[in-house]
């Protein structure tokens, strides 16, 4: 079962490996991010970052599509995490059966806008996220378990 679906350019760190991992009881992370799912030295920094007895996936886009009917059958509490807002909305428009994304992590780049502590989103990823509020998914920021969530949608 999805537990948490994650937006946060850092990918594995502190916050998701201890808090989310813990909190939610989750046996298995998917990553989703071209970059980390292509590139061999981002994927032995990923494996090492991981949480011991919690398994670890890293796909693209597409191998992740194509990978979710499998994915829905494992009895296991797991959490996707995406690099980007841009690979989120394009796993989203083919994968309607998310309805909930956490904001992480997100940082400033060129004029974009202060949305959380650690959410900067620029116009583009503003439009994605806008995309995703269109499409009736729910959008909060919260950083780990024990922060306040603040609703995204709403500040959109």
């Amino acid at each position: 079962m999805i537990k948490l679906v994650r937006i946060d350019y850092r990918l594995l760190h502190g916050q998701v490996v201890f808090s989310w991992t813990k909190t939610l009881g989750i046996n298995r992370i998917i990553v989703i991010n071209h970059e980390a799912a292509t590139d061999e030295f981002k994927k032995m920094s990923l494996n090492l970052a991981k949480p011991t007895g919690v398994k670890l996936n890293m796909f693209t886009v597409d191998e992740a599509l194509a990978k979710m009917p499998k994915v829905e059958q494992l009895n296991e509490n797991i959490m996707m995490i995406f690099g980007n807002t841009k690979e989120t909305l394009s796993f989203c428009e083919k994968y309607a059966k998310i309805k909930e994304i956490n904001y992480g992590g997100i940082p400033k780049n060129g004029e974009a806008k202060q949305f959380g502590s650690a959410v900067f989103l620029n116009a583009e990823e503003q439009n994605e996220a806008r995309k995703l509020k269109e499409m009736g998914m729910s959008q909060y920021i919260q950083q780990v378990p024990t922060s306040k969530s603040e609703d995204l949608n709403k500040l959109l």
